[in-house]
């Protein structure tokens, strides 16, 4: 096959495949795709050596094929889109002003093929095609008159927006904006494809063009919202930067011609209602950043600074806000507005500090420039203000400053310059007059940040503006201020300890801390003084030991106070005055650690102390205190000789001491303690005679004195004293007669019976005229004084002897019988029971004894045998008598035994009567205690008798009165353990039988365990109520231990139920008693049982009956 055969079967190959492509559903890409194309020009390569063969292939091909128009119309196409393009490459690759020939060939191949094939089904593409060879060869017009044909002919082809868009072109380019503008209006309706976005630019461009700017702006809007919104990008929209050039170019462009347009409206206004109309779209920012830029440009900087600001004002939380802003800020600095760069600054801090609500949702650390740029404008504002009020002292520039430096600071708290700025702060604080919120910033600055060049400085400005505002507050808040500046001054020269005024600094903190009774405190600041290095001067080192002295004193740790003052006083060495009173207070020192050691219990320790400080501190007034409180802690802890030594040195050195008086009353005690009687007795004189003492002093001194000298053995100075007692001091009238009494004892032991006799008188008329002073002592004293008296009486009428003539000599004797019967009577009288017991056996043998004188009396000599006889008969008829009545006396006086008296007077009674009825008393005299044991009421039956219990009117059984005998007669015969063994079981065994317990009682008494017998006595009496017996018992026993007022209320009880009982017995209605007692002895009258004559009110009794 030959080479021109086989190109021309390759070209008709190729147009039928052209042909079925036509006819078949395409999907190719036109001229359309051009202007999203890069083409790359190659100018090293050949234009295209196919496609000339390609051309000369379908030239051969027409020569050839005449027969078939649709392959030729095809054909023709190529060809004639083949000619085009070479012509396109050919002029790009050479001068573009080139006449282009394969554009020309091109136009004739598309005429023909117009004219040849007037149906050709592509004849709209060829059409566009030509065109295209019309704009290319330079002949604009006939390429608008083809693209016009193609809209009337094809108005259905899928090329009829780029048609349109190309008519726009030409339409444009020939100045034709209305028929352009609607050239592209057709390109921008819905489904206009690619050219859409081309056509909207150059529609509002052609709007522009016209001055119908209202009416570009909304074209403008759409086109950029095509470009750049996208809801994937981070703010919404694309940025113009990250666009592919062609994009970026013509959003540029749009911006520039937009802000072209809002500045020919004066801008502000117009945009902001252009963007609210769209909806305030994301890109918002590019469209106010545009007009401020081209008003930057024309120099029109206010216009500018307030386009950027009115975006901002419209949405200050935009992300590109704080942008904008430093653009406003920068229009007004171009344009030389000071205020206007300082309001802006002022403006972009309050609108983007950190914390305001730009900042929700973002991070600092993403958005460096605004936070710098936040840093930058804090600094010039809070610079600026403080400028201007230290130029013009105003508050407001002032108070504007401070509300810099405190937001630079809350904003950038960990900045490298926030101390500095802290310090400029506190600064102005204090040159404005805030002194109380300039220490805080001072201190801020000194001690919250790392040292710097300023600390120190800031530390110590803080001292003065401390000092600075206490004046100006009210009263009662200074002194918290004054101890905060205090203690603001010690943090200063702790942490700056080479600063030149820090132990200055300390100094006067230790001071003041201490005069505001903060005593842990000022000790801590001042043992940092005293250990400061370098070291604090002398003087200060001695004023921070005098304050540690004072404040550990007040504190009570005295010890260490001690220490204190020690150091003061050598750091004072050659200033007297002040070593005076250093000495004078490390007195005091000592002598407290003595007191606190005496409180605490540890006397030896506070004597050692208290005697100390006279070797610490000589010659202070301390010394003489510390001396009688020393002595004071001897005598407590009984150190009689040391005692003795510190109180003689205290009356010796100290003579004029108001503590003399008192050392006398210590010495006297001492001497008295340390047995040194006639010692203590002198000083016990010195105190009676001291002036300051008073009357009850005195005369307890005296007393004491002469008591201390009867100790010693000095008799005639007790006598002395006592005497002067009785002389001076008559009342109390029971004190006196107990000297009195005393007096006599001292009398008679010195046998000097008139002295004693002389006292005993006294007693007796003293007690006489006691009146109400008179007790139961007195009258006892007074009872056995009167006693002793009638001694002599009774002693006189024995030494008168019945002489004859018989009537002669009894005479006196009756006489000196009575004076001896008034005698004992008198002393009866008294009531008490030992001295009525003794009297009454004397008044018995006084009857006794003139009954035996009178036998005994001399005989007549003349009488002898029957007559002497008869005689002796007419004697012994006289005697008889008084002989009876002894005995009648006697009887009476023992009968006092079962109601509990049985003392010398009863006892010897008991004798008299032995001797003179032995046939009745002259056995050993059984204990009728015992033997009233079964005597105990059986049954109350008198009236008016208390009832008895049940239990008690039931007689014991014969075993238990077999064991109470047998206990009776163990007791009896001194087996006395056994029988309170037996006592003991009796009442366990009958609990309501009193007769044991009564007897186990009298057994104690015996053995004198009184308070074991008194109670087995009352347990007697609760069990037998009515047993006299019992109650008097218990009576005695309780008399014995003292309690008299007990014993009285026992005997009266004992003497009522005798009475009851007599008075039953007068009824007939007697008690049991055992057979020959009666157990209710009839006592005389002034016999009433009580120790030291009491039992008055049982006298009254007997009286009253």
């Amino acid at each position: 096959m030959s080479a021109p055969r086989l190109a021309m079967l390759l070209v008709a190959a190729s147009v039928s495949l052209a042909l079925g492509a036509a006819n078949a559903p395409q999907d190719k890409r036109t001229l359309k795709d051009l202007p999203q194309r890069r083409v790359e020009v190659r100018k090293d390569a050949p234009s295209d050596s196919n496609a000339g063969k390609a051309m000369q292939n379908y030239r051969r091909f027409l020569d050839l094929q005449k027969t078939d128009p649709a392959l030729r119309a095809e054909a023709l196409r190529r060809l004639g889109d083949l000619s085009l393009e070479s012509g396109e490459l050919e002029r790009l690759e050479t001068e573009v002003g080139r006449v282009d020939l394969g554009g020309a060939e091109a136009i004739r191949l598309y005429s023909l093929l117009l004219r040849a094939h007037p149906d050709y089904p592509r004849n709209d593409q060829v059409l566009y095609q030509l065109a295209r060879a019309y704009e290319t060869t330079g002949q604009p017009e006939q390429a608008l008159a083809t693209l016009d044909q193609i809209v009337r002919r094809f108005p259905q082809s899928r090329e009829i927006p780029e048609v349109h868009f190309r008519r726009g072109e030409l339409l444009f380019s020939a100045m034709k904006y209305r028929e352009a503008e609607q050239a592209y209006a057709q390109v921008t309706r819905p489904g206009s494809g690619d050219f859409y976005q081309q056509a909207l630019y150059k529609q509002g461009w052609a709007l522009f063009k016209q001055n119908l700017n209202d009416e570009s702006l909304p074209v403008f809007g759409r086109l950029l919202d095509l470009k750049l919104r996208d809801a994937r990008a981070p703010r919404g929209f694309r940025q113009p930067e990250t666009l592919p050039r062609a994009d970026r170019e013509i959003v540029e462009d749009t911006l520039r011609v937009m802000s072209v347009v809002f500045s020919y409206q004066d801008g502000i206004e117009p945009l902001n209602r252009f963007v609210t109309g769209l909806g305030s779209p994301p890109y918002s920012p590019l469209l106010y950043a545009r007009l401020g830029d081209l008003y930057v440009e024309k120099q029109r900087y206010q216009d500018a600074a307030g386009t950027y600001r009115a975006f901002v004002a419209r949405e200050p939380n935009n992300e590109y806000s704080p942008t904008l802003s430093t653009q406003a800020i920068e229009a007004y600095r171009k344009g030389g507005f000071a205020q206007l760069v300082l309001d802006g600054k002022r403006e972009y801090v309050e609108n983007y500090n950190l914390g305001t609500t730009f900042w929700q949702g973002r991070d600092r650390e993403k958005y460096p420039q605004i936070v710098a740029e936040i840093k930058t404008h804090l600094t010039d504002l809070a610079a600026f203000h403080h400028s201007e009020s230290q130029k013009h002292k105003r508050a407001e520039d002032y108070a504007q400053a401070a509300r810099w430096y405190r937001l630079q600071l809350a904003s950038f708290p960990q900045d490298p310059e926030s101390a500095q700025v802290n310090f400029r702060l506190a600064d102005v604080l204090f040159e404005g007059g805030q002194f109380g919120a300039a220490v805080d910033e001072y201190e801020r600055s000194a001690y919250a940040y790392s040292l710097g060049p300023d600390s120190s400085r800031a530390g110590y400005a803080a001292l003065s503006a401390y000092q600075k505002q206490e004046p100006l507050l009210p009263e009662a808040e200074r002194a918290a201020w004054h101890l905060r500046g205090v203690e603001s001054g010690v943090k200063f020269a702790r942490t700056f300890p080479e600063h030149p005024d820090g132990n200055g600094v300390l100094t006067r903190a230790t001071e003041d801390l201490y005069k505001a009774k903060s005593l842990p405190r000022a000790i801590e600041v001042a043992g940092l003084l005293l250990t400061r290095n370098p070291p604090a001067t002398a003087a200060q080192r001695r004023i921070a030991a005098s304050v540690t002295g004072q404040a550990k004193f007040d504190l009570g740790d005295f010890a260490a106070a001690e220490s204190s003052w020690l150091m003061a006083r050598d750091l004072s060495a050659g200033d007297a005055v002040l070593q005076k009173s250093l000495t004078e207070q490390l007195s005091v020192t000592v002598y407290r650690q003595a007191e606190a050691k005496r409180a605490a219990g540890d006397a030896a320790g506070a004597v050692e102390d208290f005697l100390r400080v006279a070797r610490v501190a000589p010659g202070t007034p301390a010394v003489e205190a510390a001396q009688y409180d020393a002595a004071a802690e001897l005598i407590k802890a009984k150190s009689w000789p040391r005692a003795i030594d510190v109180l003689e040195a205290f009356r010796r050195d100290y003579p004029k001491s108001k503590q003399q008086a008192d050392v006398t009353q210590k010495l006297a005690v001492a001497y008295m303690e340390s047995g040194r009687s006639d010692a203590a007795a002198g000083e016990f004189e010195r105190i009676a005679q001291a002036k300051e003492s008073t009357p009850e002093v005195r005369l307890e001194a005296l007393n004491i004195a002469a008591g201390q000298y009867e100790k010693s053995g000095n008799t005639a100075k007790t006598v002395a004293l006592l005497e002067k007692l009785v002389a001076e001091y008559p009342t109390p009238v029971a004190d006196r007669i107990e000297t009195r009494q005393k007096l006599a004892d001292f009398a008679a032991r010195n046998n000097s019976l008139e002295r004693v006799t002389y006292w005993q008188r006294e007693i007796v008329k003293a007690d006489a005229a006691a009146g109400a002073g008179r007790t139961d002592r007195t009258k006892y004293l007074a009872a056995k004084a009167s006693l002793a008296l009638a001694a002599p009486t009774r002693d006189a009428f024995r030494a008168l002897k019945l002489t004859t003539p018989l009537n002669r000599s009894l005479a006196p004797k009756r006489r000196a019988l009575d004076a001896a019967l008034n005698a004992y009577k008198g002393a009866a009288a008294y009531n008490v029971a030992e001295v009525a017991t003794q009297s009454s056996f004397e008044i018995a043998e006084l009857y006794r004894q003139l009954g035996a004188d009178l036998m005994a009396s001399e005989r007549p000599k003349s009488l002898k045998g029957e007559e002497l006889e008869q005689y002796d008969l007419l004697l012994e008829e006289q005697a008889t008598p008084f002989e009876e009545q002894s005995i009648k006396l006697h009887e009476a006086n023992v009968a006092r035994a079962p109601e509990g008296i049985y003392d010398e007077g009863v006892k010897a009674s008991y004798g008299a009567l032995a001797k003179l009825m032995p046939a009745r008393y002259g056995k050993t005299e059984v204990a009728p205690a015992y033997l009233g044991s079964l005597a105990l009421p059986r049954a109350a039956a008198a009236p008016g008798a208390p009832a008895a219990t049940t239990a008690s009117t039931a007689a014991p059984s014969a075993r238990l009165e077999s064991q109470l005998t047998r206990a009776v007669t163990q007791a009896n015969g001194g087996a006395a353990s056994d029988a309170e063994l037996e006592f003991k079981q009796l009442m366990e065994a009958a609990p309501e039988f009193g007769g044991a317990a009564y007897d186990l009682g009298v057994l104690l008494r015996a053995q004198n365990r009184l308070e074991e017998a008194e109670a087995a006595l009352t347990e007697a009496v609760r069990r037998e109520p009515g047993s006299a017996l019992a109650f008097a018992a218990l009576g005695l026993v309780q008399r014995e231990r003292g309690n008299f007022a007990a014993a009285e209320q026992s005997y009266g009880r004992a003497r009522g139920r005798c009475q009851l009982r007599c008075r039953a017995s007068q009824s007939g209605h007697p008690e049991r008693p055992l057979p020959g007692r009666c157990g209710c002895g009839a006592a005389p009258s002034g016999a009433v049982p009580g120790a030291h004559g009491r039992g008055s009110a049982r006298d009254q009794l007997d009286r009253g009956r």
